[in-house]
């Protein structure tokens, strides 16, 4: 089996450490980096293999631009990122890496990859991504290929739009002071369904679900004037 030198830039948040723990349990040697840790992204850069961006949808681009100029030649470098078209054309400039954009559709609670899905774009794969592939692929995880236009162009569908809903109801609750247990005592499946969906809504990440709201650029400039 091959053994990889793995970099998870961004690795204090859960879902960085979701991927620690992943490629560890894979015996691949992983370093993991952020602002607070000791080793510098600038020289893990240096000694990784492959080399993950998992930091938040609104500083991909800061923290790529800054390591950009750092990363030597030969290295596969993806990113987690959940908004991907810019993110995308800023490493396909690069033809000296592998290169393949990703963007694992599940948050940081999982057990195993089994049946989640995993959309990818390969910019400029070789036989590094021929291994996370398989890897993937042997742990039976759904890896979907899509262009990261066109996943920007879904995303804005099946996360940004229902997010709003979400944000639309939650917000009705606060301003009207309506408990959501009061909701359930008289609702309907359908609205039953709805409020459960809506409470695990509310139970994550505020962050995330801003920046998907506010990071897409396609959803902000063309379908949220037409919501509104």
């Amino acid at each position: 089996m091959q053994k990889f030198k793995i970099l998870i830039i961004g690795w204090t948040s859960p879902f960085g450490q979701l991927w620690q723990r992943y490629f560890e349990e894979k015996w691949h040697e992983v370093l993991i980096t952020s602002r607070n840790t000791e080793l510098k992204s600038k020289d893990a850069v240096k000694m990784a293999d492959i080399i993950i961006f998992s930091v938040s949808i609104r500083h991909t681009m800061g923290a790529m631009k800054e390591l950009i100029p750092e990363i030597p030649a030969g290295k596969l470098v993806m990113d987690f990122t959940g908004i991907k078209n810019e993110a995308t054309r800023e490493l396909a400039k690069y033809t000296l890496w592998e290169v393949v954009a990703t963007h694992p559709m599940f948050g940081p609670w999982i057990k195993s990859l089994n049946n989640q899905n995993i959309a990818f774009d390969p910019v400029n794969p070789w036989k590094k991504w021929d291994y996370i592939y398989n890897l993937w692929k042997n742990d039976w995880a759904n890896l979907i290929e899509l262009n990261s236009k066109r996943h920007d162009e879904i995303v804005w569908i099946i996360q940004s739009s229902v997010h709003f809903i979400n944000l639309l109801i939650g917000h009705v609750l606060k301003r009207k002071w309506i408990h959501p247990d009061e909701l359930v005592k008289i609702s309907t499946p359908n609205s039953r369904m709805q409020l459960f969906i809506l409470s695990r809504f509310l139970n994550q990440e505020a962050s995330l679900y801003t920046d998907m709201q506010i990071c897409n650029t396609t959803y902000k400039n063309e379908i949220v004037p037409e919501i509104l």
